[in-house]
């Protein structure tokens, strides 16, 4: 089955940047939010991603103009039928992806895809939510999804092979590269990168050093991009909080355990990039 028609429900982050990459390839794109307003400013989120894009010489003008006139926001769900892919990205809460994914299970044909964005939530929780759950295969991106490669394609044990691989084939379609991995909370990815940015924050709670120079030798020792505190607030603190807590209720494991600093940065709305202030403060907040 060949995938034209895309749908996201959700268009927060990772939504907006999943309908951007879809529709800068040529496919024809539906967000769907909550309310009006929120698929109003999902149409914003999208325009100034585009922008950015443009801004950086990876698209020209004619493919961002393009790309924006490809996709449509709404708050009526019922907009979904009749695509061929749908990609649930709400937030990271087990009951509430579970509710959306009962729902898109109602509403698109038999033989549509369904895929969740989780992060960490296990996919067969997700699955059960619909009456395909061999049909539901995990595609989780990475942030910024417009220049991150990784997909990781989450398959469960009931997972049909055929739906695997056309969650790879439509990853490879989006010049991304898909890595398929089994069903265990966290997956890949975050299960080895949300317990080394929790003990870089727990490094300095103790008092190793202070948040640069933690960064400094990462950045610098290791030659990564960015350090643990920058790239928790590019991913935003919530999310790594929950991501944490998310696994700890798994796996009760202390490694995953929140720490208390990064609970009070959240519980104070501090929450990253996107709100202007983090672990560090930002003046080109989105």
């Amino acid at each position: 089955m060949q995938i034209k028609r895309l749908a996201v429900v959700g268009c927060g982050t990772m939504g907006s940047g999943i309908i951007q990459v879809a529709a800068t390839k040529g496919l024809e794109v539906v967000g769907v939010e909550g309310t009006r307003r929120q698929a109003e400013s999902a149409r914003a989120r999208l325009d100034e991603g585009l922008a950015a894009t443009l801004g950086r010489g990876k698209i020209t003008a004619e493919q961002a103009e393009a790309a924006s006139t490809r996709a449509t926001f709404t708050d009526n769900l019922d907009a979904i039928a009749g695509s061929d892919l749908v990609v649930e990205a709400v937030y990271e809460d087990v009951d509430l992806k579970k509710d959306v994914l009962g729902k898109i299970d109602k509403i698109v044909a038999p033989e549509a895809f369904i895929a969740s964005n989780t992060s960490t939530i296990p996919l067969v929780v997700l699955a059960a939510a619909t009456n395909r759950a061999p049909q539901v295969v995990g595609l989780h991106f990475f942030n910024p999804v417009a220049a991150m490669k990784l997909v990781e394609v989450i398959k469960t044990p009931v997972s049909e092979p055929d739906h695997v691989q056309a969650m790879v084939d439509f990853a490879r379609f989006l010049d991304k590269s898909p890595v398929v991995v089994n069903d265990v909370p966290g997956f890949v990815g975050n299960q080895l990168i949300v317990p080394y940015l929790l003990d870089a924050i727990r490094a300095y709670e103790r008092g190793v050093a202070d948040m640069e120079s933690i960064d400094d030798v990462i950045a610098l020792g290791f030659n990564h991009k960015m350090g643990p505190f920058r790239l928790s607030d590019l991913i935003g603190l919530d999310i790594v909080h929950d991501m944490a807590a998310s696994m700890y209720e798994e796996y009760q494991d202390p490694r995953f355990v929140p720490p208390v600093l990064l609970k009070q940065y959240v519980r104070l709305g501090l929450l990253g990039r996107k709100t202007g202030r983090g672990f560090y403060t930002y003046e080109d907040a989105s």
